[in-house]
């Protein structure tokens, strides 16, 4: 294995994002979120662009034009009184996928959370067929599962 990088991560506010990399972020997201798992609603919320807010951007190195694998988003949220970061659009391309890929995201994602919130806890909304990959980061379920969409959700929560 070479130890030239395959990735490249990115992470910038919303308003740091060139006009491509917005259109790649949003093509990815209604691909996945819409298209594929059926959530029809429109993905562009307020909170992107949210000075707070940040977004990574997994890019594949070894293609040119570098193509857009997967995005994460963390946000300034609240959870029983407390500020947490929250995790969220969480997701990889087909292309991306049976790569391996998925984990080098989830660091990369946490990276970003602990850097965008330091001292906080971080939280996310788990797919339920996807709660012990979270668990994998040491996510934890806490509360009760609820259906946002067509998909049923699990709160996970990973401590400092």
């Amino acid at each position: 294995m070479s130890d030239i990088p395959r990735l490249y991560p990115t992470v910038s506010r919303f308003f740091d994002l060139s006009a491509h990399e917005i259109h790649a972020l949003l093509t990815l997201r209604a691909d996945i979120f819409v298209t594929e798992q059926g959530w029809a609603h429109t993905d562009i919320e307020e909170v992107d662009i949210d000075g707070s807010s940040r977004h990574l951007l997994l890019h594949d190195l070894t293609q040119r034009p570098m193509p857009l694998l997967g995005a994460a988003r963390v946000i300034d949220a609240e959870v029983d009184g407390r500020g947490v970061a929250k995790l969220g659009r969480i997701c990889l391309a087909p292309a991306g996928r049976g790569r391996g890929l998925s984990g080098e995201l989830m660091d990369a994602a946490v990276a970003m959370a602990r850097e965008t919130f330091p001292d906080r806890d971080i939280v996310l909304d788990a797919q339920v067929p996807l709660v012990e990959f979270y668990s994998r980061y040491g996510f934890e379920p806490y509360g009760e599962a609820f259906t946002l969409g067509p998909i049923e959700r699990q709160p996970m929560r990973l401590d400092i």
